[in-house]
């Protein structure tokens, strides 16, 4: 326990945090800005990868030490980074479709443990954007296996899972939105480091078309449900999108198929990233939004 810090409630068998910290934590909107660290110049190759210190948050407040935290659609491995520096460690069990991004998870671990003589690294204390002081770097519990999850989550035993946290693959509505073509060239607003897609047809963005994609997820999210505990909860990190004229709310579009699944709607917390680039759609014509806001979707297994 942390000099002068306040014990948590003796009937809080969610977390442990105390009463201030658990309020911190339920603000509907959060602005963030992280540093890049942790492997984030190997990790950034995937256009979609989270800050560790942004899951440490989630599994922070979903989770409590020891516990098993599974991410299905892993990525670069945030959601494990963030288990490795949560006070204190949880243990951690990640998919990932494509192995370009396990690769670069193990060298990222790799390196991060030979940081200080093998001591591994210390992250500095963020005030306010991170409070609650240095966090160390405890890896050993965090597994990332290279695999399609609608083959490796059935394997998993029932109600074995204490909390979700995952970003799934972006729907297929999203390349079409991003900037690139000839303007590229030319004006840099309209690069991107979009990076996510395989072509793997395994990979839920490879869908044929929108609906597939959600029908996709959902079976997805019943095996979530199924290996969650009861009483569990599960966070989607999603993105709206805008195809043809059209705003897509892919989350809530989803959150209504893990209802459908038994999943049960609890929060959406929207997370804005500080410093999100703008990109001029529609000018000069029509209003394109600039999303600079994700949606992390809070759902639970009520049993």
């Amino acid at each position: 326990m942390t000099a002068g810090r306040r014990e948590p409630h003796p009937a809080n068998t969610l977390n442990e945090l105390t009463g201030e910290e658990w309020l911190y934590f339920t603000k509907s909107v959060w602005t963030t800005a992280y540093p890049s660290e942790l492997g984030h110049a190997l990790r950034k190759g995937h256009g979609a990868n989270k800050p560790p210190r942004l899951m440490a948050r989630l599994i922070k407040f979903f989770s409590r030490t020891g516990e098993l935290v599974l991410d299905p659609f892993a990525g670069v491995g945030g959601t494990l980074l963030g288990a490795a520096i949560a006070r204190g460690p949880r243990r951690a069990l990640g998919v990932e479709l494509d192995p370009r991004w396990v690769a670069i998870y193990e060298r990222v671990v790799r390196e991060l443990a030979d940081e200080r003589d093998g001591a591994g690294p210390v992250l500095a204390d963020l005030g306010t954007a991170d409070p609650g002081g240095a966090r160390s770097f405890d890896p050993s519990g965090c597994e990332l296996r290279q695999g399609d999850a609608l083959v490796l989550l059935p394997a998993l035993a029932d109600e074995s899972v204490d909390f979700v946290a995952t970003d799934p693959p972006y729907n297929v509505q999203l390349p079409l939105t991003m900037a690139g073509g000839p303007l590229a060239e030319t004006h840099a607003n309209r690069r991107t480091d979009y990076a996510m897609v395989s072509s793997d047809p395994a990979d839920l963005a490879n869908s044929a078309d929108y609906g597939e994609f959600l029908d996709r997820m959902a079976t997805v999210l019943g095996q979530v449900r199924r290996v969650l505990r009861p009483g569990g909860y599960a966070c989607l990190i999603v993105r709206d999108a805008y195809q043809d004229g059209r705003y897509f709310f892919t989350g809530a579009d989803l959150a209504g198929r893990a209802s459908a699944v038994g999943l049960v709607p609890k929060g959406d917390l929207i997370w804005y990233q500080a410093g999100t680039r703008l990109r001029p759609y529609g000018y000069p014509k029509s209003f394109v939004p600039n999303i600079a806001h994700q949606h992390i979707l809070v759902l639970r297994n009520q049993g």
